[in-house]
């Protein structure tokens, strides 16, 4: 979306150097109508599901980003990154120690190799969340 966006600022600005100015109020008036067919989707798809998809995606772009400090964090049970990442799968205030202690313990199985990705530990995350609100 904002890559689209980016695209015809940059194109508007050069169109407008070199004096299309009519081009430029089309293309202006195309970033709009998308920036706005943007938001009335999300607010649209905005419901549980909406809300859940963002929220796992939130946590995989975290891990990408933080994942020497996360796998860190998660290896000691403790941790800045480690309590972001709870925060981002939803793991409630007085679950939290139970979940700080599982990623300690679970730590093998979480990385179970040095291939894991992103991806495949927060919904490994998610699996172990499930069962510490079975218990």
């Amino acid at each position: 979306m904002k890559i689209f966006q980016v695209f015809f600022l940059g194109f508007a600005t050069i169109s407008a150097l070199s004096g299309c100015s009519s081009l430029t109020d089309s293309i202006g008036a195309t970033t709009q109508t998308f920036t706005n067919t943007t938001e009335s989707s999300s607010r649209i798809s905005s419901g549980n599901a909406g809300q859940a998809s963002l929220k796992m995606q939130q946590a995989i772009e975290f891990a990408k980003i933080n994942w020497m400090q996360l796998s860190s964090n998660m290896a000691n049970g403790e941790g800045e990154h480690l309590s972001t990442m709870a925060d981002l799968l939803g793991v409630d205030a007085a679950q939290k120690p139970a979940f700080y202690s599982m990623t300690k313990s679970k730590f093998s199985q979480l990385f179970p190799s040095t291939e894991v990705t992103a991806e495949q530990l927060v919904n490994s995350l998610k699996v172990e969340i499930g069962r510490l609100n079975k218990a």
